[in-house]
């Protein structure tokens, strides 16, 4: 593994078109998602909590639609790379370590956070930070819901298997195509990859979930999302994870345009589209006796 995460690092430092930059981030690190809240509001990642610490994300999944926010709310600040498009901009915050010190995690104490919400937390130039953070909340009994694609998650599982009772860790995966998927997640690991995390994170008795999202409408790739669906299901019946969430693919933004140019074709979303996965999803959860919802029309 150690090598493959070289290599990955090394990927991104030579990456010519990727625009860093820096911000100050405000305290605390810990702030309200409603988003990812339990209550119906949002979808079951927190208890209404996220903690961020970057802008953009070097992953630059085709359909992520985190890059509208940043290109409507965060130019003030970080400056205008987050003009550039999604996956070749990325900030850190200057004052990271100051704040990480400076947030009275105890004020979370039994609160579910979730890592992250708007960027992936076990990116190569976030990873040393990232554990501070788990440090320090999980030392001051806060729950931690970690959402990531990066096999790097592995190397803390020393650190998360210790707090075992505070912790889930979930991963998300389209679609078991490798070709579409390295085409909407081009520098993601493969997506067996992925759930061969939720394996080792549970023979370390650590809660494990997966989101399988977006669930893209038919395209040339891909033609039958029943069948991809299915063999998902199939691998989640042998991973058993803890909770099983799904929706399918949102137009917000530029995310559309994105995977547009990259797929070669223009996908149609609708809400029968929406409802005829909803009903899909629900009858594979029961047909292979796994825990977990579709999250509609979110």
């Amino acid at each position: 593994m150690v090598a493959k995460n070289q290599s990955l690092t090394s990927f991104f430092v030579k990456e010519k078109k990727v625009r860093f930059g820096s911000y100050v981030v405000n305290l605390p690190l810990i702030k309200p998602s409603k988003l990812t809240r339990k209550d119906g509001v949002g979808k079951e990642l927190s208890d209404g909590w996220a903690v961020n610490f970057a802008v953009g994300c070097l992953f630059g999944c085709r359909f992520c639609y985190v890059d509208a926010i940043h290109k409507l709310y965060s130019s003030a600040r970080v400056g205008e790379i987050v003009q550039a498009d999604w996956g070749y901009y990325f900030a850190v915050p200057s004052n990271l370590e100051e704040a990480i010190e400076a947030t009275p995690w105890h004020k979370w104490r039994g609160e579910e956070v979730l890592m992250s919400s708007t960027h992936d937390p076990y990116l190569p130039p976030l990873k040393t930070y990232t554990r501070k953070i788990l440090e320090r909340m999980l030392n001051n009994g806060v729950r931690v819901c970690i959402q990531t694609r990066s096999p790097l998650v592995l190397e803390d599982l020393d650190l998360l298997k210790a707090y075992r009772e505070q912790v889930r860790l979930q991963v998300s995966v389209a679609t078991l195509n490798t070709e579409l998927a390295k085409i909407i997640e081009p520098r993601v690991v493969a997506p067996h990859r992925r759930l061969e995390i939720l394996t080792e994170a549970k023979k370390n008795g650590i809660k494990t979930g997966i989101i399988v999202a977006p669930i893209l409408p038919p395209c040339r790739l891909r033609p039958s999302v029943e069948e991809d669906l299915r063999q998902i299901f199939e691998k989640l019946a042998e991973t058993r994870p803890d909770h099983v969430y799904g929706e399918s693919l949102h137009v917000r933004g530029v995310n559309m345009t994105y995977l547009s140019e990259a797929l070669g074709e223009r996908l149609t979303v609708d809400p029968l589209f929406d409802r005829w996965v909803a009903k899909l999803f629900t009858k594979l959860l029961h047909r292979y006796n796994l825990k977990g919802r579709y999250w509609a029309g979110r």
